[in-house]
């Protein structure tokens, strides 16, 4: 049996196509399944944990939707269930991060199902951790987290209406590029200090972002971590700070080619933890989404958590 959580309001009006592409080819393999439908916010996290309470055993629990559906799912199954879960996506968003890191065919949902049913859940990936003691709150994330710059765009690009035409027109990955340029400029200055599990400790008086990686791209696939691997029991932290607005975007082309590594401002560093403490409130998201707005935040790797099927 294949229990498929679908959001049909996604991808701009493509979900309800993609879903149907899915559904035939389902009924025609003759294939066990059940599916529901996302409709409110947080909706797909209440509908993962009422999937749980349906068997005792192993579920296999698809996403249909994009990287803040699957965001949503991850948060709502609880840290001792993700053992019996095989996870497997069919991505209906703009940015598809998510399916980017993980190879899972991005532009074909047939082809997509295919793989998740020949699957066999053997393959784990890591999940990242944020814990924001501000607020008492923690969310998980699989594609990354971050502070500053990239939290901010990320959380304007998921729910201005100038996304929603982009994407109409196939420009959807231009969202994040003209909200980060808009963005980069307003930042607040403000003394951060950030201590890596290896003991070594950074501090800078201006912090542009953070992004704890768990896969080498967010935002549309820009490469922030172009090494990270999502396997290896790290996260792969990338940060720009210590540098003026202006050189972060003169800067910001090398980012997007993923050639920032060895620039000054830039900061490449893979851990299994990371604190950050800042003497100004931040925002911070998780894949995406509005995390919450804090000065201190815990980073952590959680080693093969995710069983996929892809």
């Amino acid at each position: 049996m294949y229990y498929f959580i679908v959001n049909l309001h996604g991808g701009s009006g493509k979900a309800k196509l993609t879903w149907n592409a899915v559904e035939n080819a389902l009924n025609e393999n003759h294939i066990a399944y059940k599916a529901v439908n996302t409709e409110a916010d947080n909706g797909a996290s209440s509908l993962a944990r009422r999937i749980l309470l349906l068997e005792s055993g192993i579920i296999n629990l698809v996403v249909v939707g994009g990287d803040g559906t699957i965001n949503e799912v991850l948060n709502g199954i609880p840290l001792e269930d993700f053992p019996r879960i095989r996870f497997g996506v069919i991505p209906t968003g703009s940015g598809n991060d998510f399916a980017r890191g993980a190879g899972i065919p991005r532009h074909d949902p047939v082809k997509a199902l295919m793989r998740i049913l020949n699957a066999t859940g053997g393959k784990t990936i890591d999940l990242g951790m944020v814990s924001m003691p501000d607020v008492h709150r923690k969310r998980l994330f699989a594609i990354s987290s971050g502070m500053g710059l990239n939290a901010i765009v990320g959380v304007k690009a998921s729910t201005t209406k100038l996304k929603k035409l982009l994407n109409k027109l196939h420009l959807g990955k231009f969202t994040y590029i003209i909200y980060t340029i808009q963005t980069l400029f307003s930042l607040p200055s403000g003394h951060y200090k950030l201590t890596f599990d290896d003991g070594e400790i950074y501090e800078f008086n201006k912090l542009i972002f953070i992004a704890a990686m768990n896969f080498r791209a967010e935002g549309g696939g820009v490469p922030m971590a172009p090494e990270a691997k999502s396997d290896d029991g790290k996260l792969s932290i990338c940060l720009a700070a210590g540098i003026s607005s202006f050189m972060a975007f003169i800067k910001f082309p090398f980012l997007c080619a993923g050639k920032h590594g060895s620039l000054k401002g830039f900061v490449l560093k893979d851990c299994t933890a990371l604190d950050v403490e800042g003497e100004k409130t931040t925002t911070v998201h998780t894949d995406g989404e509005f995390g919450g707005k804090v000065k201190r935040v815990h980073y952590e790797c959680l080693q093969g958590m995710l069983h996929m099927l892809c």
